[in-house]
């Protein structure tokens, strides 16, 4: 014990300056990340159930000083880094940001995997528009994009602004046509607990095309959507609208979001809401409803679950979703379980 004790002063001695460098960059770097891993069953999948670990997320938040910062997130489940983007913030009406980040488009987008209330997380919708599940729109980009924003809170933080000019091929991926998204968010909270959106992307989308022989260019992955040019350059545009209410005993979220795609019209909606502290405390209620019109066809899904907070953003989930397709076969049923720990 005593020479533990001899061995540590020592160390401790030697270490000084070190650990006073290491003090200083905590001061500066803030280290976090999340993991989420669970047991997934579905009628209609062969296997119907497996464990799987879905994402293990580590984040390094830096603040030089009062206006310079930096943000890096890195998914070691997919090996792929998600955002990488600096700061400028000279006040709370005026903040600059540059690299790639999450587009700001419609409520949900936005939000972090850790507080979006249902294992799938984001809406058909919203994964349809913004976040690359359909082909015509950044595949795989998981909302995210390469670009700059201006954004800020103004008249007493009761209206928050977001405007952006990003490459629209999404993260990790060099731009594949001349063209710029241009993004545009507006939120108002007439009151504390409620806040309504509205937002747009007005952009040009590329995607490999060929010839018909009739005067028009096919997309394979998008039969049925026309409007595409010889160098496979289209419409592409992205509108929402909705609101937020947050209250002490529920919350409530709800979107409409309409595009275009070449020629083709899409649109959907989604519907989530908590009941808080049922039965316990900390114990919530999950409801999800989501609609999607695309050139598929027409998707319904229904979820409903609970979630218990362990500690902090940690929790433990289980959802029973079922899913169909108008017209389709019979709906498809899941029932997924996860646990999400964070630091």
């Amino acid at each position: 014990m005593i020479f533990l004790a001899a061995l540590a002063m020592s160390a401790n001695a030697q270490d000084t300056p070190k650990q006073s460098w290491l003090t200083k960059l905590s001061e500066h770097i803030k280290f976090n990340g999340f993991a989420m891993a669970g047991w997934h069953y579905n009628d209609k999948s062969s296997p119907s159930n497996d464990f799987s670990v879905d994402r293990i997320i580590f984040i390094a938040d830096g603040k030089f000083n009062d206006k310079l910062g930096a943000y890096f997130m890195y998914d070691f489940r997919k090996t792929s880094m998600h955002e990488l983007w600096a700061r400028y913030s000279p006040c709370e009406q005026f903040n600059v940001k540059v690299g790639q980040f999450k587009t700001p488009f419609s409520i949900e987008n936005p939000i972090a995997p850790v507080i979006l209330e249902t294992i799938n997380l984001c809406s058909l919708v919203t994964t349809d528009m913004i976040m690359g599940s359909n082909p015509l729109m950044m595949t795989g980009s998981a909302g995210r994009d390469i670009g700059v924003s201006v954004y800020g809170d103004l008249f007493k933080k009761k209206l928050s602004y977001d405007l952006a000019v990003m490459n629209g091929a999404g993260r990790n991926c060099k731009d594949i046509n001349s063209q710029k998204d241009f993004v545009v968010r507006l939120s108002y909270h007439p009151v504390k607990e409620l806040m309504l959106s509205g937002s747009m992307v007005l952009g040009t989308g590329n995607v490999d095309v060929h010839d018909a022989g009739d005067g028009t260019y096919v997309c394979d992955a998008a039969p049925g959507v026309t409007g595409f040019k010889a160098n496979g350059n289209y419409t592409r545009n992205r509108y929402a609208a909705g609101f937020q209410l947050k209250t002490k005993p529920a919350n409530l979220r709800a979107e409409y979001m309409w595009g275009k795609d070449g020629d083709y019209n899409s649109s959907g909606c989604y519907a989530t809401g908590t009941l808080n502290n049922i039965l316990v405390k900390k114990l919530d209620l999950v409801a999800s409803y989501d609609h999607l019109e695309n050139f598929r066809g027409i998707q319904n899904r229904y979820t409903a679950g609970v979630q218990y907070w362990v500690y902090k953003a940690c929790r433990v989930q289980l959802n029973y979703t079922h899913h169909k397709w108008a017209g389709g076969a019979p709906g498809e049923n899941s029932i997924l379980s996860q646990v999400q720990i964070a630091f």
